[in-house]
């Protein structure tokens, strides 16, 4: 199979940024997921917010959260200097701490220091033009409900000519058919400099003038964000819950497939030894017609052994061969983070099989195997990317719930994924 075509039509992913199904077992992307809010918050005061009251609220933070009209900065609420000058009641005003704008340019003073959102819903209510756009409303709404009812009743009793002439003496099929009432103006009128729809505007519809940021333009309050949860578009399985608190930096679950598949890296060198290091691997660019060996780590993150199988995809101008096609992966263990000691192939004479471990194996430590493979281009690219199938498989912890309860047999997964090389420009 000719992998450069599908490699130019695919979009390749890093392992970090996979997730894995342990229903399916198989790898999901990005594309293979389904997103759903886990919760809501607010990102200033870190409130948590019902998700009953998200569309009551706009998706907007209920509290004294507001973004500055001018520097979007948030804005703080402070007791105006001049309140308590005549002796009378303290007032508030919100207050920009960086361009030192505040709520008295555009005519905002509170009575109270909390509950600032419901403080400008019900100065906003008793404007003229709100009250407007509320009548209107009500207006479209009762001519679609009468609409919606009108409808039903003429399909339901129009079948018969009993029920056409029930209709045409109630006087229900004469309002259908004829037009709504006009609708008259309750607060609002036309004056004769302005047209009628100027003084009009919907504070909820996050209007922004082509000028930019006004002073006298009204905060906004700070729209909320949400965290998500990913299921497996096939199955539904939960592949990521977060924690629903907006503090909590944890999952619940958290299916990553880092966890669950071998991870394929480029190292840069091999340690031999105790305290040796062997010298740097094979760095200079690659040419035309001349053979470099590639050394791949693959490092296992299960606590079983995993069987993996390396074939080399087939490319049109660069020859790959897999010196050690086959191989098997210890498991991961917390001793090999704490053991000095380093197990190699290569510095131990007299292994068993060890001229193929020679050939193909070139380093063992703890969990991870480092294998060579021979890349040979045949023509100059600006970038090289070699196309592996790794295929791998391990037994799963768990019993097998499809197998007869006088067997104790454990399920055997398979996967097999596709795994792209970038080794760098050939001259």
């Amino acid at each position: 199979m000719d992998t450069q075509p599908q490699l130019a039509a695919l979009r390749t992913w890093p392992i970090e940024k996979l997730y894995y199904c342990d229903d399916c077992s198989q790898v999901r992307c990005q594309r293979c997921v389904i997103e759903e809010p886990a919760g809501y918050h607010c990102p200033n005061c870190l409130f948590d917010v019902p998700t009953a009251s998200v569309r009551s609220e706009k998706n907007c933070c209920a509290r004294n959260c507001f973004e500055c009209p001018v520097c979007t900065h948030v804005l703080a609420v402070v007791e105006a200097e001049s309140s308590r000058g005549d002796g009378g009641q303290p007032c508030f005003v919100l207050s920009c701490a960086v361009c030192l704008w505040d709520s008295r340019e555009i005519g905002w003073e509170f009575e109270k220091s909390t509950g600032i959102s419901a403080q400008i819903e019900r100065m906003r209510a008793a404007q003229p033009a709100a009250k407007e756009y509320t009548s209107l409303l009500d207006y479209w709404r009762s001519v679609q409900r009468a609409s919606a009812t009108a409808n039903s009743a003429s399909h339901s009793f129009s079948t018969t000519n009993s029920f056409k002439h029930r209709l045409t003496s109630t006087g229900l099929q004469n309002n259908t058919s004829s037009n709504p009432p006009p609708y008259t103006a309750a607060s609002y009128r036309r004056s004769a400099d302005k047209p009628p729809l100027s003084d009009m505007a919907i504070s909820d519809a996050n209007y922004v003038s082509p000028a930019g940021n006004s002073r006298n333009s009204e905060p906004q309050r700070i729209r909320l964000h949400m965290k998500l949860s990913r299921r497996c578009r096939i199955c539904h399985h939960i592949l990521i819950k977060p924690e629903s608190k907006a503090q909590a930096t944890r999952f619940k679950i958290q299916l990553m497939a880092a966890n669950f598949l071998p991870t394929v890296t480029l190292p840069r060198a091999l340690p031999r030894g105790r305290g040796t290091m062997l010298g740097p691997l094979n760095t200079d660019p690659l040419r035309v017609g001349v053979t470099v060996p590639v050394v791949l780590r693959f490092t296992n993150p299960l606590y079983t052994e995993v069987e993996v199988s390396v074939v080399a995809g087939r490319m049109r101008d660069t020859q790959v061969e897999v010196l050690e096609p086959q191989f098997t992966l210890p498991p991961f263990a917390d001793l090999w983070e704490l053991d000095d000691d380093d197990y190699d192939v290569m510095s131990t004479p007299g292994t068993p099989s060890s001229e193929t471990a020679r050939r193909g194996i070139v380093h063992r430590q703890g969990n991870r195997i480092a294998i060579q493979i021979q890349v040979t281009p045949q023509a100059s690219t600006s970038c090289l990317s070699i196309p592996l199938l790794v295929k791998c498989s391990h037994m799963d912890e768990m019993a097998d719930i499809d197998a007869p309860e006088s067997s104790a047999s454990r399920r055997v997964v398979s996967n097999a994924i596709w795994v792209y090389v970038s080794l760098g420009a050939v001259n």
